[in-house]
């Protein structure tokens, strides 16, 4: 096993940054992020507080920026699939940004993704892409 796991890092390492495009939820208070799935069809969901839920496909890589109070739980779910789920209390998203894929039209993508947020995220956005999520504590006032 250890094997594929050095092969895997060489591979991660050689690949080309995406282009990035923001989606308008920072600021939004976070319930949980939840991958799930294998290496041929993984989905990422963004639940809000409020009780939306987005759900991406993922297309390459997820990136979660964390910091205190944010926990991390995987729990393998059958012979090949895993659930990993990143939660908390009292946080918040500062920012999601969706990776564009290779000679993928930026312009389709930022206009699915902006149709997709206007429905709350009722369907599941139709595209394979790699995610970076941002996540931040909210700070309580000092009284």
């Amino acid at each position: 096993m250890s094997s594929y796991v050095r092969t895997i890092r060489e591979y991660m390492r050689q690949q080309p940054p995406p282009t990035w495009t923001e989606l308008p939820l920072a600021g939004e208070q976070l319930s949980e992020i939840i991958l799930f799935g294998h290496g041929k069809d993984a989905d990422v969901m963004v639940e809000l507080l409020d009780g939306r839920q987005f759900v991406l496909g993922l297309g390459g890589t997820l990136r979660v920026h964390g910091c205190p109070g944010l926990e991390t739980e995987v729990t393998r779910w059958d012979d090949r699939s895993l659930v990993i789920r990143y939660f908390g209390q009292n946080l918040k998203v500062a920012a999601v940004r969706l990776g564009v894929p290779d000679r993928a039209d930026v312009e389709e993508l930022v206009a699915d993704a902006h149709e997709w947020l206007a429905t709350d995220g009722v369907e599941d956005l139709l595209w394979g892409v790699s995610i970076e999520i941002e996540v931040v504590p909210i700070l309580q006032d000092a009284d």
